[in-house]
C-alpha cells in the first residue's frame, strides 16, 4: 500500500474522529447556541496542529534524520573529511527542502552553512557552540544569524563509538514564520505565542512581540501574565483583554521542543459573556483535539520513516548502504528461514586509488556495483558495506545456488575492463560465502563467518570464492 493511500485513509479517520468528538461536545453543551459556538471554536483550533507540524516539527525531524545518518556521520568522522563536498551537499539540501542548513564540526572547529560560507568556531567569539556543549541535551532550539534572525533546530552528532562530532542545524528565517502567521491570522483571526522553557517568546504573530537582534520578549512582560499567575501557571480556557479586545487563551504543550503554544482566540462581546459559562463544554471538546493530535503524531512517524529511507542509499554507487542491509536482515530474521550471505572485497583497490586517484577508485566502485546488481535475482539484495566491501543477501537460497551466484559475479568482474582517463584497468574480487538459518543468528555472526573465508581467499591468491563450512 503506497503512502498516498495511507495518508488518505488517515485523513478520513481524522475527519470521522473529529466529527464524533464534536458531536459529543455538542450533546453536552449548555444549550444549542453555546454548543455551536464551541464547535466553531474547535474547528478554528484544529489547523494549529498543521501549522506546528509543518513549520516546527518538520525541520526538527529533518535535523534528527540528518544527524543520525550513518554515511554522513562516518564522513564527518573520517580523516579525509572533504569541506567542499559538505558545502555542496548542504547547498543541495537547501534547494531541495527550502530550509537553511549548517554543520558545526568538532574536528575542524568550523561551522559550514548552506549558503557556502564558513565560520571558525573560536571560543569567546562564537558563544552558542560552547554554551550548547555545556548542556546535557542532544537537541536545542536557538536563534541566530545577525541581521536576518533565524530559528535553528540543532541536533548533536555522534560517531559509531558515541564520540561527539558536532552539531547539525536546520533553520528558517523568522520573517517566514511571521508571513505564515499573517496568513493564518487573516483566515482564522487568532494570534500565536510560542514560548520556550525559559518563558521567552521566540515566535509570535503580534508585531510588538517579534524577536529582533537586540530583543527577545519575555512572557512576564505581558500585562495579563501578572494577574495572579506564576511562570508555571497554565492559562488554558481563560479570558483576557488585550488592547481592549477580549481573547480566549488555549494553551498546548509541544513535547518534542519543550515549548508551549498560547493561542489567543478573539471573542466578540456577546461571545465573551457566553464563553464564561461554557468552560465545561470546552473541556469536553479538548477530547477532539487530543484525537487530532494522536492522528497527526502518527502521520509524523510516517513522514519521518520516509525521510529515513532517503538516508539508506549509498550516494556513489546508488546501492543500499549498511543501514538498509541491517534493516532488511532484521526483517528476514523475523520471517525466519535460511539465508546465504556473500561478502565481497575488491582486490588491490588501494593500489588503484594510490596510482590513479580517488576519482578512478570511485569509477571502479560504480562499475563493480553495476556488475553485482546484474548477476542477482529479483529477491536478492546487494549493498555497499563500506570502502571497497559489498554484501549480498540471498534469501531462501541453497549453498549450491549461492556459490553459483558468487562465481558468476567473480567471472563477470574478472572479465570487465574499465576505461579511465589515464589507462584501462581490470579488477577482481575475493568472495566469502556463508549460509544458515537466521532466526537465532545476528547479522554480525553470519558476516563474521563469511569474512573468515573471505580472508582465506585473499591469502590464497585472491580472485576466489570460498565457502564457510562448520568444523566437524
Amino acid at each position: 500500500m503506497n503512502s498516498s493511500i495511507i495518508t488518505r485513509r488517515l485523513a478520513i479517520l481524522l475527519i470521522l474522529s473529529l466529527g464524533g468528538a464534536f458531536f459529543y461536545a455538542t450533546y453536552n453543551a449548555i444549550d444549542n447556541i453555546v454548543a455551536e459556538q464551541s464547535r466553531l471554536q474547535q474547528e478554528a483550533v484544529s489547523p494549529v496542529y498543521e501549522l506546528v507540524r509543518e513549520e516546527l516539527l518538520r525541520p526538527l525531524y529533518i535535523a534528527e534524520t540528518f544527524a543520525s545518518s550513518v554515511d554522513f556521520t562516518a564522513s564527518m568522522d573520517s580523516s579525509d573529511f572533504d569541506e567542499a563536498l559538505l558545502l555542496r551537499r548542504l547547498q543541495d539540501m537547501e534547494q531541495d527542502l527550502g530550509l537553511t542548513f549548517f554543520v558545526a564540526s568538532e574536528r575542524t572547529r568550523k561551522q559550514y552553512f548552506s549558503d557556502g560560507t564558513t565560520l571558525n568556531l573560536v571560543e569567546g567569539e562564537v558563544s552558542w557552540y560552547f554554551e550548547a556543549q555545556a548542556h546535557d541535551k542532544d537537541f536545542m532550539a536557538d536563534l541566530g544569524q545577525v541581521g536576518d534572525v533565524h530559528l535553528y533546530f540543532d541536533v548533536r552528532m555522534y560517531s559509531r563509538d558515541q564520540e561527539f562530532l558536532g552539531y547539525v542545524g536546520v533553520g528558517r528565517p523568522l520573517r517566514q514564520f511571521v508571513d505564515t502567521f499573517d496568513q493564518y491570522k487573516a483566515r482564522y483571526g487568532y494570534e500565536f505565542l510560542f514560548v520556550n522553557d525559559r518563558n521567552e517568546i521566540l515566535l509570535s504573530s503580534l508585531p510588538e512581540l517579534v524577536v529582533t537582534d537586540a530583543h527577545i520578549p519575555k512572557l512576564e512582560s505581558l500585562e495579563w501574565f501578572d494577574h495572579g499567575h506564576s511562570p508555571e501557571s497554565s492559562h488554558d480556557s481563560e479570558i483576557i483583554q488585550v488592547s481592549e479586545e477580549d481573547f480566549l487563551i488555549s494553551e498546548f504543550g509541544i513535547e518534542e521542543l519543550g515549548w508551549r503554544l498560547l493561542l489567543l482566540i478573539p471573542l466578540e462581546a456577546r461571545q465573551a459573556q457566553t464563553t464564561r459559562s461554557f468552560v465545561i463544554s470546552v473541556v469536553t471538546a479538548v477530547v477532539s483535539v487530543l484525537l487530532l493530535a494522536l492522528t497527526i503524531f502518527y502521520l509524523m512517524l510516517l513522514y519521518k520513516q520516509h525521510l529515513e529511507k532517503k538516508t539508506e542509499v549509498d550516494v556513489l554507487t546508488g546501492l543500499p548502504n549498511r543501514t538498509f542491509i541491517q534493516r532488511c536482515y532484521d526483517q528476514l530474521r523475523r520471517d525466519g528461514g535460511t539465508l546465504c550471505i556473500i561478502i565481497i572485497d575488491l582486490d588491490h583497490f588501494k593500489k588503484i586509488n594510490d596510482t590513479y586517484g580517488h576519482d578512478a577508485g570511485d569509477r571502479v566502485l560504480e562499475a563493480a556495483a553495476s556488475v553485482f546488481k546484474d548477476v542477482l535475482r529479483d529477491k536478492d539484495i546487494v549493498g555497499r558495506w563500506g570502502g571497497e566491501e559489498f554484501v549480498m543477501l540471498l534469501p531462501a537460497t541453497s549453498v549450491e545456488t549461492g556459490m553459483a551466484i558468487a562465481e558468476r559475479a567473480r567471472r563477470s568482474l574478472e572479465g570487465l575492463t574499465i576505461e579511465l582517463r589515464e589507462a584501462r584497468v581490470s579488477i577482481t574480487a575475493s568472495f566469502g560465502v556463508a549460509t544458515g538459518p537466521v532466526r537465532n543468528e545476528s547479522l554480525a555472526d553470519l558476516l563474521a563467518r563469511a569474512d573468515k573465508v573471505l580472508y582465506e581467499a585473499k591469502e590464497r591468491g585472491r580472485n576466489q570464492v570460498k565457502l564457510y563450512r562448520e568444523a566437524s
